[in-house]
C-alpha cells in the first residue's frame, strides 16, 4: 500500500500546520467555489483568479503573513495582489493546486483530486454536517439487488458505502458519549437553562436527526442487516461470477491474476467486517441515549432540590412534548428510536434479558454517616426511575381511562418533579402511558403550567 505521503507530497499538510493556517483554509475554500464556477463558464484562467482572490483580499480585514519555514513575519508593505499571488504559488508549491497551460499565455488552475478530499472534510468540520444515514444504506441495497460482476462498479459503490456508513454511526456515537460525559462530570455546576436548551434543541437536532431515526424505524435496519449480509454471502459465494470480477480488476487496473483476486478478496472482507459492526455500534448508540435522557432527568431533580425554578422547567418541558406532538407525522421522536416499524418487521424483536445485579463486596470499612448518606442518595435517584414513573401513573390513573394531571393532590415538591418525570419519560419505550396536552392553564401551590391527560398506553 502506498504511504499517504507518496500521494499528497511532502510539503501537503503545511497549509493546515503553518502559522497562516487560517488564511491558508479560508483561501482554499473561497478558490474552490471561484474555480469551479470558473469551469463551468469555461473561464478559467489563472490570472482571473488571481484578480479575484486580489478583490476578495481587498474586502477583509488587513492580513499578516508569515514565512512557512522560519514563522518570520514577512514584510507587511506588499499590496494584496501580491498577497494573492503569493498565496497561490504557495497552494501550487504544497501540490494543492495545480495549473495546465492552454496556450497564448494563459493557463487553468484547479486543485489535484487529493486535495478536493481533504476540501470535503474541512467543510464537512466547519458546517457540522449530518451524515446521511439512509441513503448510504439504500445505495447499497440497489447496488445488491442489481450486482454486476464484468465491472468494478458494484464492488467499490457497496465497499465505499459501507465504509461511510460506520464512519457516520461511530462519529454519532462518540458524540453521544461526550453529552453524557459531560452531563455526569459535576451535577453542581451544571446550568439548568443550558442542560435544557442542549437536552431540547442541539442534542435532538443534531444528533437524533430525521435521518438516524428513519434509519432505525422507516428503514428498519436491525432486520436489513442480516438481508444484506445474506445476500452479500450469495454474492461472494459464486465463484463463476466471483472470476468474472477478478478478470474486470485485471484488465482495468492491468495487473496479474494474483494482485486482482488479492483486491478483491480483501475488498470482500472489508465489506463483511464493516456490515457486521453496525449491529454493535447502533445497539451502542441506543444504550447511551437512554443512559442520557434518564442522566438528564437525574440532573434536573438535582437541581430542583437545590432551588431551581419548577415553574421554568415545566414550561419548557410542556413546549418540548407539544413540538413533538404537533409536527407532521414523518417526525419521529428522538425517545421512540427504539420502536420497530411492526409492519416491515421480517423476524421477532430479539429478546434482551435483564441483568440480575451481583453483590458489591467492599474490603474496606465504611463510615456509618457516609453510608447512610450514599443509601439516601440511591434512594433519591430510585424515586424518579422509569419504574417508579410508570407505578406512580398506573395508582393515579387508578381505573380511570383518562385521567388530569390537576386532579393530583400536590402537596408537596415530589409531586412537580413526578410531573416532571413523567412528561420526559412519556416518550420512552418502556414508559406504560400516554400524555396528551391541554390548552387549560392550572395554577397549583402558586406553579402555574398547562394541564395534561394521562392514559395507560395502548387504551382507547
Amino acid at each position: 500500500m502506498a504511504s499517504l505521503y507518496d500521494i499528497t507530497g511532502e510539503k501537503f499538510f503545511t497549509p493546515l500546520s503553518s502559522r497562516n493556517k487560517k488564511v491558508y483554509i479560508d483561501t482554499i475554500l473561497f478558490l474552490k467555489k471561484v474555480i469551479n464556477e470558473l469551469f463551468e463558464t469555461q473561464e478559467n484562467d489563472k490570472t482571473k483568479i488571481v484578480d479575484i482572490l486580489t478583490d476578495y483580499l481587498n474586502n477583509q480585514a488587513s492580513i499578516q503573513l508569515y514565512n512557512d519555514d522560519s514563522n518570520d513575519a514577512i514584510e507587511d508593505e506588499m499590496d494584496n495582489r501580491f498577497k494573492a499571488q503569493l498565496l497561490i504559488n504557495k497552494l501550487e508549491e504544497y501540490d494543492w493546486l495545480v495549473e495546465e497551460a492552454l496556450g497564448n499565455g494563459k493557463k487553468t488552475l484547479d486543485f489535484n483530486k487529493h486535495a478536493y478530499s481533504f476540501i470535503f472534510l474541512i467543510e464537512e468540520i466547519i458546517n457540522n454536517s449530518k451524515p446521511q444515514y439512509t441513503s448510504y444504506i439504500r445505495i447499497i441495497k440497489t447496488e445488491l439487488e442489481q450486482f454486476k460482476y464484468n465491472i468494478l462498479d458494484s464492488l467499490q459503490i457497496v465497499d465505499d458505502n459501507f465504509k461511510k456508513e460506520v464512519d457516520a454511526l461511530r462519529g454519532l456515537r462518540s458524540d453521544i458519549r461526550r453529552y453524557y460525559r459531560n452531563i455526569t462530570k459535576n451535577k453542581d455546576k451544571q446550568n439548568l437553562e443550558l442542560l435544557l436548551e442542549e437536552f431540547t434543541g442541539e442534542y435532538k437536532e443534531y444528533f437524533f436527526d430525521k435521518a438516524y431515526l428513519n434509519l432505525k424505524i422507516r428503514d428498519n435496519i436491525d432486520a436489513v442487516i442480516p438481508e444484506l449480509e445474506d445476500r452479500i454471502e450469495e454474492i461472494f459465494s459464486d465463484f463463476l461470477n466471483m472470476e468474472k470480477l477478478v478478470k474486470a480488476y485485471s484488465d482495468e487496473k492491468k495487473v496479474d491474476y494474483d494482485e486482482a483476486s488479492n483486491y478483491v478478496e480483501q475488498t470482500r472482507k472489508n465489506i463483511m467486517a464493516n456490515i457486521k459492526a453496525i449491529p454493535s455500534i447502533i445497539e451502542s448508540i441506543d444504550s447511551k441515549n437512554e443512559k442520557y435522557v434518564t442522566r438528564t432527568v437525574s440532573v434536573i431533580i438535582h437541581l430542583i432540590n437545590r432551588g431551581e425554578d419548577i415553574e421554568g422547567i415545566l414550561h419548557r418541558l410542556i413546549d418540548y412534548v407539544k413540538k413533538n406532538d404537533d409536527i407532521d407525522e414523518s417526525f419521529i421522536s428522538l425517545f421512540e428510536m427504539k420502536h420497530y416499524s411492526f409492519d416491515a418487521l421480517s423476524k421477532p424483536r430479539k429478546y434482551n434479558p435483564k441483568p440480575k445485579p451481583d453483590m458489591m463486596q467492599l474490603d474496606f470499612e465504611m463510615d456509618e454517616e457516609v453510608k447512610n448518606k450514599t443509601l439516601e442518595l440511591l434512594q433519591e435517584d430510585k424515586k424518579y426511575n422509569i419504574y417508579a414513573v410508570n407505578e406512580f401513573v398506573l395508582n393515579f390513573l387508578n381505573g380511570y381511562k383518562t385521567r388530569k394531571i390537576s386532579d393530583l393532590d400536590i402537596s408537596s415538591k415530589y409531586e412537580f418533579i413526578m410531573m416532571i418525570a413523567i412528561m420526559i419519560y412519556s416518550k420512552l419505550p418502556n414508559a406504560l402511558y400516554e400524555l396528551e396536552l391541554s390548552q387549560e392553564r392550572i395554577v397549583k401551590n402558586g406553579v402555574t403550567f398547562n394541564d395534561f391527560i394521562l392514559k395507560e398506553k395502548g387504551v382507547q
